[in-house]
């Protein structure tokens, strides 16, 4: 998948701030709903970063970061 050419050089650093900074969340967050509130943060900043619209179905690993207790 290719990065959308219309965003400029700084939103395309922004989202994978942001993206980074969710999948460090999802390590750390041991509720249920706020690691689903993080999993759809992430998930909307793929969808912008790689401009792909919301009625089409994703080919990128969407899984999160295993669950705190799990990981271990």
């Amino acid at each position: 998948m290719k990065i959308d050419p219309a965003l400029s050089p700084e939103q395309v650093a922004a989202l994978s701030r942001e993206i980074l900074l969710c999948q460090r969340l999802l390590r750390k967050l041991w509720a249920d709903d706020s690691r689903r509130e993080v999993f759809a943060r992430r998930r909307s900043c793929y969808r912008i970063l790689y401009a792909i619209p919301l009625g089409v179905p994703v080919p990128i690993d969407w899984a999160p970061a295993p669950h705190p207790q799990t990981s271990r």
